[in-house]
């Protein structure tokens, strides 16, 4: 799965150099070609991408960033919302973004790097006096779209899975049927690729956040693959 902004090419150059550095690997199953993140490339990007962290539990902390910048430097402004966005963040407002995630002096290093000192502030908090956690994020990460979203992509994918399962119980009891198997199993295969990309997109884009503060039907959201 390659996201739609990427191009193929691109990325496997990108795959070629990450083998030869030993953070990924090549593994062969059953005669398909996997690829694996290695010990050294998962404590690489765990360093580099503390967004990663997100299935730890919850130290009970919130990451407050706010900022205050002029309508002059607007270009900086969009580019720091971005990247709040990019690392997981939530919108409480316009000028105020939250996280659960302890990426505290990550957000402070890239405040500095871009010149933004006097004008962002980095805020570690154990807590609100009023207000439920969960609905907090419920409410900043629109979990309810999310999960009805999630809910339609899984029963898909399970309607395709199902549907597989039962015709290849009936051919399998049927002789002088290949032809018309390999048909049926090459628009299931279509289908169900279709449904995995729309599943895998929806990972891609899904928010990062500890597990305990997900409602129950999205708390097993990275498991459905396996």
């Amino acid at each position: 799965f390659i996201p739609d902004r990427y191009k193929k090419h691109n990325f496997l150059q990108v795959v070629g150099r990450t083998i030869k550095t030993g953070d990924i690997e090549k593994v062969v199953e059953n005669g398909k070609v996997y690829l694996r993140l290695t010990s050294a490339g998962k404590n690489k990007t765990e360093r580099d991408f503390p967004i990663t962290n997100f299935t730890k539990r919850w130290n009970r902390r919130w990451v407050i960033v706010i900022f205050d910048i002029s309508e002059k430097s607007k270009y900086v402004r969009e580019r720091l919302r971005i990247k709040l966005k990019s690392l997981g963040f939530g919108m409480l407002q316009k000028s105020v973004w939250i996280s659960p995630l302890p990426i505290g002096k990550d957000m402070q290093e890239v405040i500095e790097s871009v010149g933004l000192s006097k004008d962002a502030f980095v805020v570690e908090v154990s807590g609100f006096l009023f207000g439920s956690p969960k609905e907090l994020v419920r409410k900043v990460w629109q979990l309810d779209k999310r999960e009805e979203e999630y809910i339609k992509i899984k029963n898909k994918l399970d309607t395709v899975n199902q549907l597989h399962k039962n015709i290849s119980d009936r051919m399998k009891k049927r002789e002088g049927k290949l032809r018309k198997r390999k048909s049926y199993d090459y628009d299931i295969a279509r289908n169900r690729r279709k449904s995995m990309r729309s599943y895998l997109e929806f990972l891609v884009n899904f928010p990062a956040l500890p597990r305990e503060l997900l409602p129950g039907s999205l708390q097993n959201v990275f498991s459905t693959l396996s």
